[in-house]
């Protein structure tokens, strides 16, 4: 029960993260590529894309290592490779904007660069979250039914609070430094809470 718990939390923080960095995308390239349709198109395209990658290589991984270490180890991931976008996001952007593409390709290059790999990660997360909690056949549609329900609403979540409320107290390059610190954290926090409520052997009482 406790452990169904933990990977519930688990998917909903990604969830609330990977909307999150998309409302963020947004602003980072508005002022190289514009706010038009032809950005926000991009970068809904590059988080689609890539979270199908995600799912797929996902539910993958998790049948050949089914194990909340690997599960913590993607997340953990994901967040290092948040760090170098919110260090360079400016220069990432100015760099590929003075390359003179169409605004639509460039937009399109500059999400793929940036968001691309820690959207595929954390794609992957939801196909382990059910592999953790399944334990039988039968279980297994209501299973990932719940899970990705929770992730569904840590996403609508992060997309409201990112864009009414943290781009204006904090800005984006914080956002970003969060976002990477909230990952590793919520991995960490994955792998010592799966390891407490192990079950524990019967019959050694003492």
């Amino acid at each position: 029960m406790m452990r169904g718990v933990v990977v519930a939390v688990t998917v909903f923080v990604c969830g609330w993260v990977l909307m999150g960095l998309e409302i963020v995308g947004g602003r980072m390239l508005a002022p190289y590529f514009g706010s038009g349709v032809w950005v926000w198109g991009s970068i809904i395209s590059v988080f689609l894309a890539a979270l199908s990658v995600g799912y797929f290589v996902g539910g993958l991984c998790s049948k050949r290592y089914p194990s909340a270490v690997a599960m913590a180890a993607v997340i953990a991931l994901a967040g290092i490779t948040l760090i170098p976008v919110s260090l360079r996001y400016a220069q990432i952007n100015e760099w590929i904007a003075a390359i003179d593409l169409h605004e639509r390709w460039g937009s399109l290059l500059a999400a793929a660069c940036q968001f691309l790999a820690p959207s595929v990660l954390l794609g992957m997360v939801s196909p382990y979250a059910v592999r953790l909690v399944t334990r039988r056949v039968e279980e297994a549609g209501s299973q990932a039914g719940s899970l990705y329900a929770i992730s569904t609403v840590g996403s609508c979540l992060g997309c409201l609070v990112t864009s009414f409320d943290l781009i204006l107290r904090f800005g984006i390059r914080h956002i970003l430094a969060y976002s990477s610190a909230t990952l590793i954290l919520t991995a960490i926090a994955l792998l010592v809470l799966w390891s407490l409520t192990s079950p524990r052997p019967e019959g050694n009482a003492s």
